[in-house]
């Protein structure tokens, strides 16, 4: 069944409606007569259907582990942290959820401006993820090489504070960008292009050499031996976000000097996307008990998980 030639202006417009007007429009066309050709879906349709129940599946799983550690588990500090996160990949999927269906469904009024609507909401939710994510990383640092000032002498609210600093910060900067475009003073392409500098310049190096940093003590000391399976799920994670989100800051940022591809970016926010959806998979297989031979909840899991923070202080001294 062929889909409508506005699919088409649409599908390249989720991409292109990133504040930036550097992102180009083209291969519309050949995407069209080849699919018009052949009457089935073409791949870039089968990639947006994946990405589609990827993020589906991904929302599900962020949902559960907010409920679980937001009402049904004792909060501690690091919990804090992950609920944040949790939170800013279930916004991150759910703003690509609707910017995906607003392309398949046409609106009663404007679709581009709910596309940019939600873009943006992409990009905030996207910078908070890598902002605390480094917080992470820098809090599982002080954990391992200071344990006794982060057990004994580290404010108790700390946690709390960042989380609501990098919330305000990233929140800030779309709002900013929001109305700045509004206001038609000045193009925000700019104000994005240093959003995704900031996210590469700091994030990044912050982040991998605290992810070296921890895995060289965790794993390469001769006599760490219990490595505990909170550490192993934070590298885990902090590989992954390496690994899946940052594509996304350098392919942008290149393609203010180069005319990328459209897929390129196509499939750096994939990535993101995926690497939304993969951390409650990584808190269960990680966190859960294979020998055991009784079956266990999410939330069994993630009690056992978290309760290594209460203990941590022992379990990774020499």
């Amino acid at each position: 069944m062929d889909a409508p030639q506005e699919y088409y202006n649409n599908l390249n417009n989720t991409y292109t409606s990133f504040p930036n007007d550097s992102i180009k429009r083209n291969n519309i066309s050949e995407d069209i007569s080849s699919h018009n050709a052949s009457g089935y879906l073409n791949l870039k349709e089968y990639i947006f259907i994946s990405v589609f129940v990827i993020c589906i599946v991904g929302a599900v799983g962020n949902g559960m582990v907010i409920w679980l550690l937001g009402f049904r588990i004792k909060r501690n500090p690091f919990i804090t942290y992950i609920l944040n996160l949790a939170v800013a990949d279930f916004g991150l999927l759910v703003s690509t959820i609707f910017m995906i269906v607003s392309v398949w469904i046409r609106f009663q009024y404007p679709s581009h401006i709910i596309l940019h609507v939600f873009s943006l909401l992409f990009l905030s939710m996207y910078s908070a993820g890598q902002f605390l994510l480094t917080a992470i990383s820098i809090d599982r640092c002080v954990a391992v090489f200071f344990p006794l000032w982060h057990q004994c002498r580290r404010p108790p609210r700390l946690s709390t504070i960042v989380c609501a600093l990098i919330w305000v910060i990233s929140l800030l900067l779309i709002v900013t960008v929001f109305i700045i475009e509004k206001s038609y003073l000045h193009k925000s392409g700019i104000l994005i292009f240093c959003q995704f500098i900031v996210n590469a310049a700091l994030c990044l190096p912050l982040m991998t050499s605290a992810t070296l940093a921890l895995f060289i003590k965790v794993c390469f000391k001769a006599r760490q031996q219990r490595r505990g399976k909170l550490l192993t799920i934070i590298l885990i994670t902090l590989f992954f976000f390496i690994l899946l989100v940052f594509p996304l800051n350098v392919i942008y940022v290149l393609n203010i000097y180069h005319d990328l591809p459209p897929y390129f970016l196509e499939c750096a926010c994939s990535l993101s996307c995926i690497n939304s959806s993969v951390n409650p998979v990584i808190y269960f297989l990680i966190g859960r008990q294979w020998k055991s031979r009784h079956k266990e909840t999410m939330k069994m899991v993630l009690q056992r998980v978290f309760k290594e923070e209460e203990r941590c202080t022992e379990e990774i001294q020499l």
